[in-house]
C-alpha cells in the first residue's frame, strides 16, 4: 500500500460486535490492494474494542472516541483523517464482495466527472442467507428521480470522491439517521451520480432501532425527501408542501397495500405533477418526456388498479 491509499474504507460502529469481524473480513479480502480501512468507535461498550484489537494489519486504522458521539460526528471525524483520494463506504454489519473496491475504483478513474458512484446490492438476514437484491438505477436521471422520494443506494455499496464531499462540508449533523440520505442527495443535485449493475455489497436488514430513535429517521427521510422536490423550483415546492410522501414511493417503488383508492389516487396526481416538473428541471427532450410520461402513467394505472381490487375484496 502507498503512503497516501487510493481508496479511504470508511467505518463508523458503536457495539457492532455481533457482525463486525465479517464485515472487516470482507474488506481485507479485496481484489483491489490500495485501500486503507479507517474505522471509528464511537466508545463502544462490548467487544468492538477487543475484536478491531485483534487484527493485526496496516492497512487498519482506528480512532476510538471518548464519548458516543453518533454515527454522523463519528463519519466526520473519520472523513477528516481520510488519505484516500476515493472513500467507499462499509456499515459494520454489512459485506462487501471481493471485486467491489476494484470495480468502483476503475470507473472512477476512468469517469472523472462523477462525483459518486453505487452498485446494486443484495439484501441479506442476520444469519448471512440472501433474501432478496436491490437493483438502483444505474443513470444521474433515474437516480435523481428516486432520490426525490427516498434514499437510492445503501451506504456499503457507495464510493465518492473525498475533495467534492468536503467541498460541500461533509455529512450534516443535523441528521442524526439519515446522513447518507442526505449526502448523496446533494452529491447529486450538484454533480454527476452514477451506480453500477451489478452486486457489489450485501445489505444485512436487521437493523434494530427504538421507537423513537426509528420516529427520528423517519422524519430526517420525510424532510430531506421534500427538500429535494423543493430543489426542482417553486412548482416542485408546491408539491412537496402536500404530497402523501408514504403513498407515492409506495406506488412507485413498494408494496401498496393498505393504502385507501382515494389516498393511492390523490398520491397518483401529485406524482404525476411532479414528474412533469422534474423533466422541465432536467430539460429533457420531448421524447424522452414522453417515453418517461407513459412509462410512468402505465405503472400508476397498473398500482391503483391494484388499490381498487383490494379495496373492492375488502367491500364484498
Amino acid at each position: 500500500m502507498s503512503l497516501e491509499p487510493a481508496v479511504t474504507v470508511l467505518m463508523a460502529v458503536y457495539n457492532g460486535e455481533r457482525h463486525l469481524e465479517e464485515s472487516i473480513d470482507s474488506v481485507f479480502a479485496q481484489t483491489f490492494e490500495d485501500f486503507e480501512l479507517l474505522v471509528v468507535d464511537d466508545g463502544s461498550t462490548d467487544a468492538t474494542s477487543q475484536i478491531l484489537s485483534g487484527y493485526v494489519d496496516s492497512r487498519l486504522r482506528v480512532i476510538r472516541n471518548e464519548l458516543n458521539l453518533g454515527v454522523t460526528r463519528s463519519l466526520n471525524r473519520g472523513l477528516g483523517e481520510s488519505r484516500g483520494c476515493y472513500v467507499a463506504r462499509q456499515d459494520a454489519d454489512d459485506i462487501s464482495e471481493p471485486d467491489r473496491l476494484e470495480r468502483q475504483a476503475a470507473f472512477l478513474d476512468v469517469n472523472p466527472d462523477v462525483t459518486i458512484l453505487a452498485s446494486s446490492y443484495l439484501r441479506i438476514r442476520d444469519d448471512g442467507s440472501v433474501s432478496g437484491i436491490r437493483c438502483v438505477p444505474t443513470e444521474a436521471l433515474g437516480v435523481r428521480w428516486r432520490l426525490l422520494f427516498l434514499n437510492a443506494f445503501t451506504n456499503s455499496s457507495v464510493m465518492f470522491r473525498r475533495d467534492d464531499v468536503e467541498r460541500l462540508g461533509g455529512f450534516r449533523e443535523e441528521f442524526a439517521y439519515a446522513q447518507d440520505y442526505d449526502l448523496w442527495s446533494r452529491l447529486a443535485f450538484t454533480g454527476s451520480v452514477a451506480a453500477l449493475p451489478d452486486t457489489l455489497a450485501r445489505y444485512r436488514d436487521t437493523r434494530g432501532s427504538l421507537t423513537a430513535a426509528l420516529a427520528a429517521k423517519v422524519d430526517d427521510v420525510d424532510r430531506i425527501s421534500r427538500d429535494n422536490m423543493r430543489r426542482l423550483g417553486p412548482a416542485g415546492a408546491g408539491v412537496a408542501q402536500r404530497i402523501d410522501r408514504e403513498a407515492a414511493w409506495r406506488l412507485l417503488f413498494a408494496d401498496s397495500r393498505g393504502l385507501t383508492l382515494s389516498r393511492a389516487a390523490a398520491a397518483a396526481r401529485d406524482v404525476r405533477e411532479l414528474e412533469t416538473v422534474f423533466a422541465q428541471y432536467e430539460r429533457l427532450p420531448k421524447p424522452t418526456r414522453l417515453r418517461r410520461r407513459a412509462a410512468l402513467l402505465l405503472h400508476l394505472t397498473r398500482a391503483l388498479a391494484r388499490v381498487a381490487a383490494r379495496s373492492a375484496r375488502l367491500r364484498g
